[in-house]
């Protein structure tokens, strides 16, 4: 166990372990053993817990080992700051957030590193109603992370709060969902991967529930993710995609390591561009609300815009890990980031086995291929690149390579979350920090295949151009 000792601030005699990872995107996430541990576990509780009061939190974890050991940390600082605790053990994070709704409690901590690589650790926090924490209780935790802790070291026994084993959590989220879903009218095949984490206890009995026949693939929980990485990415789909195929499936859904992203493949083998899925969903919804305020992360696609305006919503762009937080400031009907959803009318967190549920209640209803449920939204070509800085990126430098090269073409800027510029002809590049790894992230969209790969191209090199050595 680590020593925290050294962490006692001398003259108050009260004790808050240091932390070596920023609070940020509703919590913490990095390297296990080198920016995410027991002491930034621990701290993170600790400044939670004096930011909210004392109350009933809920807790669950992912399929990391290291997730399981954080978890019993959490519990444990928990308890000692007077809090009472419902361990739901291993769950996807939607079901944390329905749950900590429908339970009413105080808030909750999903020990998970969702989609980062397997070495990685992360504690994410919920407020009531199964919210993220939003950008002003971040910075209020911040404050507190800074400072000592308002509790001393030891303390009555009767004052410590208890855990409760919860093992009803995940029935609770299937019953509500199952009950709120549509009745089908085809059984589709469908293959469900979930990543080797925390969802193959819930999406393939969900959807068999629902009918359908289910085929799965890395749905043991494991901490390796040996199936393939959590991710789930065109290139980390390839095995999948042809394994879908090869078996006839009408269509395939998958997941990351907490299930609140969701990536479908087609009955071709193709896998679905993220805003094909997000405009479908918006689709689906729209059939029911009619119109409304719609959110969309900074590098969400254009298509996924114009779908919105069409159809007479007013669209809000919001950066990266916050448009729940503009969906319920605005009153919104949708929000979408890539491969995540968020629908008001169910919750404000993101839930890849709810729209997962959705979409495939959609195409059974009218009797639907997923690729003939595509067919209607604009084609635009989007590529990604994930970029490893050996320095801190220098915005201001992105920007001027940005408007030097493409003088005359500009649109317009960006900045919400990194720097994004918008062409006139209607393409966009973006280079931004990656909040969940020590990553740059370059993204960039046109309608034309050709002109998306040179602004592929273009982008990378400004990138990698404007890292500062440190």
């Amino acid at each position: 166990m680590e020593n925290l000792q050294e962490e006692v601030d001398q003259e108050t005699g009260l004790a808050r372990p240091k932390i070596r990872v920023k609070f940020g995107t509703a919590g913490i996430r990095g390297i296990y053993g080198q920016e995410v541990s027991l002491r930034e576990t621990i701290s993170v509780c600790f400044a939670v817990n004096e930011l909210l009061g004392e109350g009933r939190f809920g807790l669950g974890y992912d399929s990391r080992k290291t997730s399981a050991i954080l978890a019993i940390i959490a519990s444990a600082a928990m308890n000692w700051c007077g809090s009472d605790v419902e361990n739901y053990g291993l769950i996807p994070t939607p079901v944390l957030a329905y749950n900590i709704k429908a339970s009413k409690l105080h808030a909750g901590f999903s020990i998970t590193a969702s989609h980062n690589p397997p070495e990685y650790a992360g504690v994410k926090v919920f407020g009531t109603d199964g919210i993220e924490f939003s950008l002003e209780a971040e910075h209020k935790v911040e404050q507190l992370l800074s400072g000592p802790t308002s509790r001393k070291e030891g303390g009555e026994l009767a004052n410590f709060g208890s855990t409760f084993e919860n093992e009803e959590a995940i029935f609770s989220y299937c019953e509500a969902l199952l009950k709120r879903a549509p009745q089908g009218k085809k059984s589709f095949k469908i293959l469900v991967d979930c990543a080797n984490g925390a969802a193959g206890r819930v999406t393939p009995g969900i959807l068999h529930e629902l009918g359908h026949e289910i085929v799965t693939v890395n749905a043991h929980p494991s901490e390796k993710f040996p199936g393939r990485m959590p991710e789930p990415m065109p290139e980390t789909l390839v095995e999948v995609a042809s394994l879908s195929k090869a078996i006839g499936a009408d269509f395939t859904v998958a997941h990351d390591g907490d299930a609140d992203r969701l990536v479908m493949i087609d009955e071709r083998g193709s896998v679905v561009p993220d805003y094909m899925l997000s405009a479908l969903v918006l689709k689906i919804i729209l059939e029911r609300v009619k119109r409304g305020n719609v959110i969309i992360s900074v590098n969400s696609s254009s298509a996924l815009e114009k779908t919105a305006r069409d159809a007479g919503c007013t669209v809000q762009r919001s950066r990266l890990g916050k448009t729940f937080e503009e969906l319920y400031r605005h009153r919104g009907i949708y929000a979408s980031e890539p491969s995540k959803i968020v629908d008001p009318r169910w919750g404000y967190w993101e839930d890849g086995i709810y729209a997962s549920v959705l979409v495939t209640q959609y195409l059974s209803e009218n009797h639907l291929s997923l690729s003939k449920a595509l067919e209607w939204i604009p084609v635009y070509h989007s590529f990604q690149r994930n970029l490893l800085p050996t320095g801190a990126l220098d915005l201001e430098c992105v920007r001027s390579q940005m408007a030097e090269k493409y003088s005359g073409q500009v649109e317009g800027f960006v900045e919400l979350d990194g720097v994004k510029l918008n062409l006139k002809g209607g393409g966009w590049l973006m280079v931004r920090s990656s909040g969940t790894e020590k990553k740059v992230r370059v993204y960039v969209e046109s309608p034309d295949e050709a002109e998306a790969r040179e602004l592929l191209d273009s982008a990378v090199k400004i990138a990698t151009s404007s890292v500062k050595q440190t």
